[in-house]
This record gives structure tokens, C-alpha cells and sequence, in this order.
């Protein structure tokens, strides 16, 4: 009897510490969420009142043609995930390899990322800016470009533009955490490999890769989710446009919610970008886990 009121008593005791936690996300992060599901089926102009309106919201977005550019705009611009990835593994692994400056070295690939994002659209407008941005002077003047290339106005180019600035910003986030876990892989795996004739492309498949399962997936599962909801750079670069052709989905909120004042449509937009964004990172892992399944 005795032991059972212990064990009551213990468990009560954890309950009590549980509490606080369970309060903060009922109140600041599951009341807001289920507050935005049950505005999305509102027509809410801004500074008016809501007035339900049922699936309204969302038969006017999956019926409208520039709702799908966004979402294939939306798409394309994950692929910036993949390239942060990608380059943060291989500078990773070029540092590693470093016998002298590691700390110089990667104070400067953090340089881009130490800056606020605000300051980074910022100079790469005026750098890529047609007219008086030294980017396209320099290339004129070397005789790369013919003429001055005003890619504002191409859809493609804008999105690659835009691309390339948010690879270039965070890029490094990744590789702090990538690079933290490679210097934690015990030496003895390398010189296991070695000694059982493992070349450089075998050690990294059969070594590192998995040594690097779980920063990949919480690096890229983060950076997907930043990348989804992340809109200075886009608005400064290209203010979504030409036309929708770099509203990624949450630039596309943002103009309902404060260019037109939508609120109801801006909250529908973001249901969706929810969904797809908890898509995205569920797919990904089942992927990468899969993916490190068969190369064991």
C-alpha cells in the first residue's frame, strides 16, 4: 500500500511538472491554430468582422490560376533546401579535412548567416540591381552579358535570383550542425575503413552518411520549415512578382492578409501551407531513412 501511494504520489509530482508546458502549447500554440482553421472558413476583411462563409475561402483558391503558380513556385523553391544541403555537407567535409585555420575558415562561411536577413536582400538588390548593381556592370564590362539583363521581369529568373540569395544566407546553419556532428564520428570507423581498403566515396557512403543521419534530418527539417515561411528576401528582391511568379505561398499570405486586406483567404493560404509543409518534412524523412536502410 505503501509503495502504491509513492508511486501516486510520484506521478502526480510529474503531472505538476508537465502542467506549465502543457499550458504554453494549448494556449499560445493549439488555441492560435485551431483560432486560424475555423477563420479560414470566414470572409474577414481587414479591420472588419468575420462572417462564415464555409469552404468559400478555399473554392475561390483551388479555382484560381495564380493560387497554383504559388504553389508550383512553392515547389521549386524547396529545392533551395536541397542545395543548402548539399554545399553545407561539402564544405563540412572540406573543413574536416583542414590541418590548420578550421576556426578562420568557418567564421567566414558564417558571415553570411550572422547577417540579418533584412541587410542581405538588401545588398543583393542593389548588387544584382540591372542599371547600377556592380553584378551586371562587371559582366558587361567583361563582355559576358551583351546587355544588361533586367531579370525582374522573367518569371524563371527572378525565382533563380531568389534561389541563389537564400541558398547563399543559410546555407551556413546547416553546415554548423552537420559540422559539429562530423567532428563527434570516432577516428577508429576511419581507420576501420581504411584498413579494410574502403576508398573516399565508400567511407562517406558507408561511414559518415549514416554517422550524419540524424543532423541531416534535423537540419533539413528545420530548414524546410524556415524556408516555407520566410518571406524579407523574397519581398525585397522581387515583392513577389513578376506578377505571382515568386509568391511562394507565404508571400502569398502576406499580400492577401496586407495587400487586400483578406484575412479569411490569407488564413486559408496558410492552412495549406501548414499541410504542406508537415507533408514535406514527413516525406523527407521517410525517404532519407529509407535511403540509409539500403545503403547499411
Amino acid at each position: 500500500m505503501r509503495n502504491r501511494t509513492e508511486q501516486l504520489s510520484e506521478d502526480w509530482f510529474s503531472y505538476l511538472l508537465i502542467l506549465p508546458v502543457l499550458l504554453f502549447l494549448v494556449v499560445l500554440m493549439w488555441m492560435p491554430f485551431m483560432q486560424g482553421i475555423y477563420m479560414s472558413f470566414n470572409n474577414w476583411p481587414f479591420g472588419g468582422e468575420p462572417t462564415w462563409t464555409g469552404i468559400e475561402n478555399y473554392t475561390f483558391l483551388f479555382g484560381w490560376n495564380p493560387f497554383y503558380t504559388s504553389l508550383k513556385v512553392t515547389l521549386m523553391f524547396t529545392l533551395t533546401t536541397v542545395l543548402q544541403l548539399v554545399v553545407a555537407v561539402m564544405a563540412a567535409l572540406a573543413v574536416r579535412e583542414l590541418r590548420r585555420g578550421k576556426g578562420f575558415v568557418t567564421g567566414t562561411f558564417l558571415i553570411s548567416y550572422t547577417v540579418p536577413p533584412l541587410i542581405t536582400g538588401t545588398i543583393w538588390a542593389y548588387m544584382l540591381e540591372p542599371d547600377l548593381g556592380p553584378v551586371f556592370g562587371f559582366l558587361t564590362k567583361w563582355h559576358v552579358l551583351d546587355k544588361t539583363v533586367y531579370w525582374g521581369s522573367h518569371g524563371d529568373m527572378a525565382l533563380g535570383v531568389v534561389m541563389f540569395v537564400t541558398t547563399w544566407t543559410f546555407w551556413p546553419f546547416m553546415f554548423l550542425i552537420i559540422s559539429a556532428n562530423l567532428e563527434s564520428i570516432p577516428e577508429e570507423m576511419y581507420e576501420t575503413a581504411q584498413m579494410y581498403g574502403a576508398n573516399r566515396y565508400q567511407t562517406f557512403l558507408r561511414v559518415t552518411l549514416p554517422q550524419l543521419k540524424s543532423a541531416i534530418l534535423v537540419a533539413v527539417s528545420i530548414r524546410l520549415i524556415w524556408n516555407m515561411t520566410k518571406i524579407s528576401q523574397v519581398l525585397q528582391l522581387t515583392n513577389g512578382g513578376p506578377g505571382y511568379d515568386t509568391s511562394i505561398l507565404a508571400v502569398l499570405l502576406y499580400r492577401f492578409a496586407y495587400g487586400q486586406g483578406q484575412m479569411g483567404v490569407a488564413y486559408a493560404v496558410g492552412i495549406v501551407l501548414l499541410l504542406l509543409t508537415i507533408g514535406f518534412v514527413f516525406v523527407f524523412i521517410r525517404e532519407f531513412e529509407r535511403a540509409s536502410e539500403e545503403g547499411a
